[in-house]
């Protein structure tokens, strides 16, 4: 394991092959935040008879006091940042949820993969005002990341997961493979976790997207008036005919969709 600081915040290279075990500081005076950048092979957490995968390509913050058990699949090749939660909750954050998955694909994570790769590049040459800003950006991406792609897996924080799997819904309403299992596949959660955040609330995911397509449909037939046909218009938010659009368009509006075209 090689390892290297920046300010208050200690990066470590970790490789290794199957190892279990149980982590977490339950008794340490100060409270810390540890942020695995998976790259090879994954991990699993468990917590009170519940496991979350955490694949290669996911960032994963976890709060380090809560005691886990954990699982290292073989080749597993990780980039484990470990910090004082203050540090963290001082950029504005607020409060850390127990664990937090996002996406190395987001803009967000990305942009701090990129800042730590410089900051690890040129860490001698810094200045010690030079090492506090670089922590400080640091921070304040890792934040931002959290805020804007961050999906807990803590059930006090299933709105943001509903939220994140909204706004992945609203970016691929026209892909026709669109599902709960691509959804919680982009959000590197299982379908389950998806399923019980919805289940707090009145309309289910599938239903969301149903809406939002009607939706969508409804706007084009206002503005398009008789550019498209009704059939054309059903296909592209991919309803099975047009007798099937019409009924859920009704039941939705109140209206049919030929009252719409002029």
């Amino acid at each position: 394991m090689e390892s290297s600081t920046i300010g208050d915040i200690t990066v470590s290279e970790q490789y290794g092959d199957a190892v279990e075990g149980i982590i977490g500081m339950k008794r340490a005076t100060e409270r810390r935040t540890v942020v695995h950048i998976m790259r090879s092979g994954g991990l699993s957490l468990t917590e009170a008879g519940r496991t979350v995968q955490v694949p290669p390509g996911t960032l994963c913050v976890r709060d380090a006091q809560v005691p886990r058990e954990f699982s290292y699949r073989p080749g597993t090749r990780a980039r484990v940042l470990l910090m004082p939660s203050e540090t963290l909750t001082a950029t504005g954050l607020g409060r850390l949820p127990a664990l937090t998955l996002i996406s190395q694909d987001a803009p967000e994570a990305r942009l701090l993969l990129g800042q730590l790769h410089l900051i690890r590049k040129m860490r001698g040459d810094l200045s010690p005002a030079g090492v506090r800003a670089a922590q400080q950006s640091a921070l304040q991406l890792l934040a931002g990341a959290i805020m804007a792609r961050g999906v807990s897996t803590d059930s006090a924080f299933r709105p943001s997961l509903r939220t994140s799997a909204r706004n992945c819904v609203e970016a691929r309403l026209l892909d026709p493979h669109l599902s709960p299992a691509e959804v919680a596949r982009t959000l590197s959660v299982s379908v389950r976790t998806l399923h019980r955040a919805f289940a707090e609330v009145d309309e289910s995911l599938m239903a969301y997207v149903r809406r939002r397509r009607l939706e969508r449909a409804r706007e084009e037939l206002i503005t398009l008036g008789g550019r498209y046909t009704i059939s054309a218009v059903a296909a592209r938010w991919h309803f099975a005919d047009v007798s099937h659009f019409s009924r859920a368009f009704k039941r939705q509006f109140g209206e049919t969709p030929s009252s719409l075209v002029r």
